[in-house]
């Protein structure tokens, strides 16, 4: 069935909006501002998923996509918006996410612009696959599918990772490398990660196996040596098909970390490690997160830095704070987080490897306190348990960082019973041209 309807706003999926006669659709491909010819592809829970059959009149916000992949690629969802709307519309996003999903009606500052909407992503996770026709493939899954595209060229990574990425394609089918198939559980190669640092321009390739043989990865190597200057070779055994960078890796080039720079501290980072993946944004955030604490009278206080990583807010904020706790349950992560501490000569951090839950349940019972606390917990956001004892292990303030608005302002409502009050909410554009966005909230206690 086919309807004309006007495309109101994004959402947070990525679709376009629209309400037709007290129908909900999800439409995609729009741009808000689009009047539009639809087509119906199927209806979930009352809502009409939709494409675009004709563009009417188009929104004064759409424009050309820089993306030969854009309608198939499950990469992007906003190629086709320009940059300012596409902020408005995060803004907006976290708004109506707060007072939709908790009542929380306060006011969301704008989002705080990336340097670039091009060639920002720090990390791109690329698949092997083979086609019908029995050829390899590598590249990005096909969008709402589990299919992967052969793609060349992508605009919001690096240059150099579609030159290194074109380069492997190549190799793999010239070697003759088994593919992994998810579906039989036979082969070899799974996915190709590339990393870059941007304060040192160092780039970093991960070949992920689903076996600890690989016999053709050190022709593979020194091809890749001769070509990139450079450049760090990574091979990763990982027999999951549930998490891509995990698992026992080898080093066969380079220091087997890449390191970035931030206002004078060095990071580390290993390379199955979480790291922020737009580093002008995570510098803009680490100022605004400074600036406030820098009001604050922190110099006797404590600082708990929940689920870590490698240490990068523990250690940037380090100097303002007389002890700084983090804890992170990647074993990996916390060794790094040391050795930042250790490169920065930094002397009042203690790093730790365990279960964020079971370990703030262990500070619990022995009475501990924080002054300050920063949270950077997964998309699933913090346990309903959990948010209830860091609220009375705070004496102070939280900052949360998410990057899922929908938990988010689960968790938020859950702070806000537990007597604390929102001070301010900050979206950062880490990724341009997708519906993702990062948030910091600052929430501190009411006194009673």
């Amino acid at each position: 069935m086919k309807n004309n309807i006007f495309i109101e706003k994004y959402i947070y999926s990525g679709y376009g909006f629209s309400k037709y006669n007290n129908e909900i659709y999800f439409v995609e491909n729009a741009c808000p501002g689009d009047f539009v010819e639809i087509e119906e592809q199927y209806e979930k829970k009352n809502i009409h998923f939709s494409k675009i059959s004709m563009i009417i009149e188009p929104s004064k916000h759409r424009r050309k996509p820089m993306c030969d992949y854009f309608t198939v690629c499950g990469g992007c969802q906003w190629l086709n918006c320009d940059y300012e709307e596409q902020l408005n519309q995060k803004t907006n996003i976290v708004q109506e996410q707060l007072k939709r999903l908790s009542s929380i009606e306060v006011e969301v500052d704008k989002t705080i612009r990336s340097n670039s909407q091009y060639d920002y992503r720090a990390k791109m996770e690329f698949a092997f696959s083979t086609n019908e026709e029995g050829e390899i493939v590598l590249g990005l899954n096909q969008r709402n599918s589990n299919n992967i595209i052969d793609i060349e060229n992508c605009p919001i990574s690096p240059k150099p990772f579609d030159k290194i990425k074109n380069v492997v394609r190549k190799l793999v089918k010239e070697y003759d490398v088994p593919i992994y198939d998810p579906k039989t559980k036979k082969g070899m190669l799974k996915h190709l990660v590339l990393r870059k640092s941007f304060s040192s321009n160092n780039v970093m390739a991960i070949f992920i196996t689903h076996t600890e043989f690989f016999p053709r990865l050190k022709d593979i190597k020194a091809q890749l040596v001769k070509i990139f200057n450079g450049i760090n070779v990574i091979h990763v055994m990982n027999s999951s098909d549930k998490v891509t960078l995990r698992g026992p890796y080898k080093s066969l080039t380079g220091e087997g970390v890449l390191k970035e720079e931030f206002d004078g501290f060095n990071f580390q980072i290993p390379p199955t490690s979480f790291f922020q993946n737009n580093y002008y944004v995570t510098g803009k955030m680490l100022k605004y997160i400074l600036e406030y604490y820098k009001k604050e009278k922190t110099s006797n206080t404590s600082l708990l830095d929940l689920y870590c990583g490698v240490g990068l807010f523990g250690n940037y904020f380090a100097p303002l704070f007389k002890q700084v706790i983090g804890i992170d349950y990647t074993k990996l992560s916390i060794k790094a987080a040391k050795a930042n501490s250790n490169i920065n000569n930094i002397k009042n951090t203690t790093f730790i490897a365990a279960d964020a839950k079971e370990k703030i349940l262990e500070f619990a019972e022995k009475g501990k306190k924080f002054d300050y606390v920063i949270v950077d917990p997964p998309r699933a956001g913090l346990e309903n348990k959990l948010v209830g004892i860091l609220s009375k292990m705070v004496e102070k303030s939280i900052i949360y960082i998410s990057c899922n608005p929908s938990t988010l302002a689960r968790d938020l409502k859950q702070f806000q019973d537990e007597n604390f009050k929102i001070k301010s909410v900050q979206p950062f554009d880490m990724f341009p041209n997708t519906y993702h966005v990062e948030t910091v909230v600052i929430l501190e206690r009411i006194e009673i």
